[in-house]
């Protein structure tokens, strides 16, 4: 599709909007049941918007109708230019997505102002992202961050959650959730009320559940404060708590022979141990665990100076430790990493251990462990100059610290750990009492961003924001030395100006117009100054320009959005894994990404409520990419080829019915092809996956029981079976000139889940 097909695509689904039903969203008596039918468009899919930007928003209303266990990320499964995948219902497994051709690792993330990409590597993981039911609402800025965005990786686009304030009233709200494979998931909530200007909840969440693939379980405790002082005239703090921990197990991935020949239940982690041909346990599904605990604090703090001057301050902390390994063992023994620093005389020989008879003496569970201290913090000052300007200075900066070992944990002759999975629990030592590291990684990232921003009232129906950014990010790694490398440290600084400038005009009271162009950076991984690749080290910044022409129709029964989309990257960084399942980075070159995107809600008679949204993605390689075999340089075929993990459409559905005593949604998702490595040999076929969901609001004695719901959903109603999504992008599936093709790993789509849940207000 061409630039002009996409013009006359947005000219033809502006007829769509002309169609106006009749209002019929009287509220109905129905006893002693506290909620009324749903009046809002689309069920809390696409609120108003007046931003210079392509921007989504789902309400408290939507997320209350999804399955129980999902997640903030799940719950965006109907927004425009996501495409989501999820390695179970449980909300607290895997995920990944891509956002207009942008992988989850180049999309920025946040909550309540804090990042949420890991300072490393970018990446997102379900264990930071908060109990959902404390969640008020999730935005999504598709094509730009937002110019005070705490992000360094972002290349295009920022998610943000914002978590749901006290109320003035106490109040206890309690849901317990069960579901397919064992799943349980408990959650309550204490609101104190408002005392002395201060309002405050507690809450407490427990999720369990067997994996559907493979042996093994997850689980998850989370414990989260809120508490939110009103001083009075618009002076306020608010302090955001949150602590959880995890003992997960791991989902495989396939390759699509795997997938084609043994089906999805198949997975490579074998249920029982299994020994290589020394005798030595080689494998098992116990050693891919994914222990993990984290505990974040955030404070928004708001000052009215002067009538027409406020300051925020935001500061936060995070704190992070665990780890994720492999399925399989790791030797170690005398002769083991002589380019190492270890002195490993206290070891027996690999012969020695060969003969002793045992399954489980010098083999070892090895996982990657990562430790995280993140301090940082936003002030902005924000000047209202007259009528026509209102001025934004702002200043944001943080100092993240990041431990990656690698410690030899030993096991027991049934192949679990010897003790427990937690990093250090009784990791071996070398003759001088060193604890041994596959990997020893020290990395601070010092990074700031200063910024200003103008809110320029032209006319009463024009505004234009524009401003500038000045961002500045050090690497500095320190490599203490490991099994194969001697101590050494680098360093490298990145800096850019970020202009951004959006306008917009408000056509009448129901149709605005908008169009905005933005540059992003997205800094280099830390791992790759640990990479003894020249090319890794000196990678240059991803670069980005975005720009967006919008038209947005808001009217009483109906609201419809449609933006065209054009982002131009320089040194498109490609996230791939190498044998080990570590993160590696390598230059793409120049990828453009267009496309259209389209949502539109409203309301239908006798109670019915629609959304529905569609995606069109252009991300197309500029460059053939450069390899090299026995040193000659080859090209791989990849200009004009779709950009991996990216489907080219995407079309969603959801149906809604409520009358305030029972509710119903029907909605569904199609998604195009997948090619899985940046030639465009090798693709999975799209698929499309229905969700069904349904609820009684139960009557309530009011005095006691405020409110009460039980819900039910069905995701994947019809069981579709499919790969839906890259997990492991490659460069090439088939072999080009003696340069060797890899075979890309996928995720593979959950099956069928029913989750039942019931609810209550105290």
């Amino acid at each position: 599709m061409n630039r002009s097909k996409l013009y006359l695509a947005i000219m033809a689904a502006s007829l769509g909007p002309g169609v106006v039903w009749a209002d019929n969203t009287a509220e109905r008596d129905v006893g002693t049941i506290g909620v009324q039918g749903n009046t809002t468009l689309g069920g809390g899919y696409l609120p108003p918007e007046q931003s210079t930007k392509s921007r989504s928003t789902i309400t408290r209303e939507a997320m209350d109708k999804q399955t129980a266990t999902a997640n903030a990320i799940d719950r965006l499964q109907y927004t425009p230019g996501l495409h989501i995948t999820s390695n179970d219902a449980t909300g607290i497994s895997g995920f990944n997505f891509t956002m207009r051709g942008l992988a989850a690792n180049q999309v920025g993330m946040s909550v309540d102002g804090m990042p949420l990409n890991d300072s490393g590597s970018y990446s997102l993981y379900a264990n930071l992202l908060g109990d959902p039911e404390n969640l008020d609402q999730i935005f999504v800025t598709q094509g730009a961050s937002e110019l005070d965005g705490p992000h360094i990786g972002s290349s295009g686009g920022n998610i943000g959650l914002t978590t749901l304030r006290p109320t003035k009233d106490s109040d206890v709200f309690v849901q317990q959730a069960v579901g397919n494979n064992g799943l349980t998931r408990t959650f309550a909530r204490l609101n104190t009320g408002e005392v002395n200007g201060f309002s405050n909840w507690l809450s407490a969440s427990h999720t369990e559940g067997e994996l559907w693939r493979g042996k093994g379980a997850v689980r998850g405790d989370r414990v989260e404060f809120n508490s939110f002082f009103d001083q009075g005239n618009g002076n306020t703090g608010n302090l955001i708590l949150k602590y959880y921990r995890q003992d997960n197990d791991g989902y495989t991935k396939l390759t699509k022979a795997q997938f084609e020949q043994y089906g999805r239940s198949y997975t490579p982690a074998p249920g029982t141990p299994v020994r290589g041909s020394n005798g030595k346990i080689a494998s098992y599904y116990e050693l891919g665990k994914n222990p993990f605990e984290n505990f974040s604090a955030v404070f928004n703090g708001h000052l009215q100076l002067q009538d027409n001057l406020a300051l925020t301050l935001n500061p936060y902390f995070y704190w992070g430790d665990g780890s994720g390994s492999s399925y399989s063992t790791s030797a170690l023994n005398r002769t083991s990493g002589r380019n190492g620093v270890y002195d490993l005389s206290n070891l027996n020989t690999a012969a020695g251990y060969a003969a002793d008879g045992t399954p489980n003496s010098g083999v070892y569970y090895r996982p990657s462990r990562t430790q995280t201290w993140r301090p940082g913090m936003t002030t902005k000052l924000n000047w209202d100059v007259n009528d026509a300007h209102s001025l934004q200075f702002g200043y944001w900066f943080e100092i993240a610290r990041q431990s990656q070992t690698q410690p030899f944990i030993p096991i027991n002759a049934a192949g679990k750990a010897d003790g427990d999975f937690w990093p250090d629990a009784r990791s071996v030592v070398d003759a001088k009492g060193n604890r041994v590291q596959g990997r020893n990684r020290y990395t601070e990232t010092p990074a700031q961003k200063l910024w200003v921003q103008d809110t320029w009232t032209l006319a009463p129906d024009w505004t234009l924001n524009i401003g500038t950014a000045y961002q500045q990010v050090e690497r500095k790694a320190d490599n203490h030395g490991d099994l194969s490398t001697q101590p050494y440290q680098r360093s490298r600084t990145y800096d850019a100006f970020l202009p951004s400038a959006g306008l917009s005009y408000q056509l009448d009271a129901q149709n605005q117009l908008f169009y905005n162009i933005n540059r992003n950076m997205r800094v280099p991984a830390n791992y790759v100054l640990y990479d003894t690749s020249p090319d890794a080290l000196n990678l240059r910044p991803e670069t980005s320009w975005n720009q967006e022409l919008g038209w947005r129709q808001q009217r009483e029964t109906m609201a419809f959005s449609a933006s065209l989309f054009f982002l131009k990257f320089k040194d498109r960084q490609v996230s791939s894994k190498d044998i080990n399942g570590d993160s590696v980075d390598f230059n793409g070159g120049d990828v453009d990404n267009s496309g259209l995107e389209l949502a539109w809600s409203g309301l239908l008679p006798h109670h019915f409520n629609y959304y529905t949204s569609y995606t069109y993605t252009r991300s197309i390689q500029q460059d053939n990419l450069p390899v090299y075999y026995n040193g000659q340089r080859i090209e791989l075929p990849t200009k004009g080829k779709q950009f991996a993990n990216v489907p080219r459409n995407m079309l969603a559905a959801n149906l809604g019915w409520d009358n305030g005593r029972y509710y119903g949604t029907f909605g569904g998702k199609y998604s195009s092809k997948l090619y899985g490595d940046l030639t465009n040999d090798e693709s999975v076929p799209g698929g499309t996956v229905f969700n069904l969901g349904a609820g009684i609001y139960l009557p309530t004695d009011k005095r006691f029981l405020k409110e009460a719901t039980l819900r039910l959903n069905v995701d994947n109603l019809f069981d579709k079976k499919y790969l839906d999504g890259v997990d492991s992008v490659q460069t090439n599936a088939v072999t080009y000139q003696r340069y060797a093709g890899s075979s890309p790993i996928y995720n593979v789509a959950v099956e069928r889940t029913v989750t039942l849940s019931l609810e209550g207000h105290f």
